[in-house]
C-alpha cells in the first residue's frame, strides 16, 4: 500500500464543550471510531482549559500524551506524580489515573487505545530550517500539527492550526519551515493495531 498524505483544517474538525473549556477533535482512527463510546485506536485533539483547576476525564485503557501549545500547566497524576509543562513540552500518562491540572492553556493531545501504540514529540524549526521524519520501521501513521508558523511536507503546505496526516507511512518525509518565523510542531508517530 502506498502512503496517503492529506491536510486537515478547521472545516473538518469537530469541536465540543467540556466542563473546563472546549475540545476539538482533529482526527480519529478508525474513521468511524467514536470517542465517547471508546471505540477508537487513535484520537488527536486540541483543547482549551479555561479553568485554573480542572480534573481530567477518566479514560481507563488509554495511553495519553499531552503537550501545551500556549500557557504553563501543572498536572498531578494519582497521589503525587507531578508534571510541569511549558509550551511544546510533552507528558505521557495513563488515562485511567486520576489527573488534576492547574493552569489556563491550549493543549495538543494524542490518545492511544485498543492495541495502538506510539509517541508524541515537539519540534521547533526556525525560518528556512528543515528536518526529516523517519517511520523507524514500526510506525504506520504520522500526524504533524502546526501550532505556529507554516511548513511544507512533500509539496503539501500546512498552515497554523492544520494537521498533516500520512497514513501507510513507510518512507522518510522532509519537513521545511516556509514562513518568516519559527514553525512549532506537535508530531505524533503511531503504530495502529492490525
Amino acid at each position: 500500500m502506498s502512503a496517503s498524505i492529506t491536510v486537515r483544517n478547521a472545516e473538518q474538525y469537530q469541536t465540543s464543550v467540556w466542563s473546563g473549556g472546549t475540545t476539538t477533535q482533529l482526527f480519529i482512527y478508525p474513521e468511524d471510531g467514536d470517542y465517547k463510546a471508546g471505540s477508537f485506536q487513535v484520537r488527536i485533539s486540541s483543547a482549551t482549559v479555561e479553568l485554573l483547576k480542572s480534573s481530567f476525564t477518566s479514560l481507563p485503557g488509554v495511553k495519553r500524551y499531552l503537550m501545551t501549545l500556549k500557557g504553563h500547566l501543572d498536572m498531578i497524576h494519582g497521589v503525587n506524580t507531578k508534571a510541569e509543562l511549558e509550551p511544546y513540552e510533552v507528558d505521557c500518562f495513563d488515562g485511567g489515573m486520576p489527573t488534576v491540572s492547574y493552569g489556563r492553556v491550549t493543549d495538543f493531545n494524542l490518545m492511544l487505545k485498543n492495541g495502538a501504540d506510539g509517541r508524541m514529540e515537539a519540534a521547533i524549526l526556525e525560518a528556512g530550517e528543515s528536518c526529516v521524519l523517519e517511520p523507524e520501521g514500526v510506525f504506520d501513521l504520522l500526524a504533524v500539527y502546526v501550532g505556529e508558523g507554516c511548513i511544507c511536507v512533500s509539496e503539501h503546505m500546512v498552515k497554523e492550526g492544520e494537521l498533516l496526516l500520512c497514513e501507510n507511512w513507510e518512507e522518510a518525509l522532509g519537513v521545511q519551515c516556509t514562513g518568516d518565523t519559527a514553525a512549532k510542531l506537535g508530531i505524533c508517530k503511531v503504530k495502529t493495531a492490525e
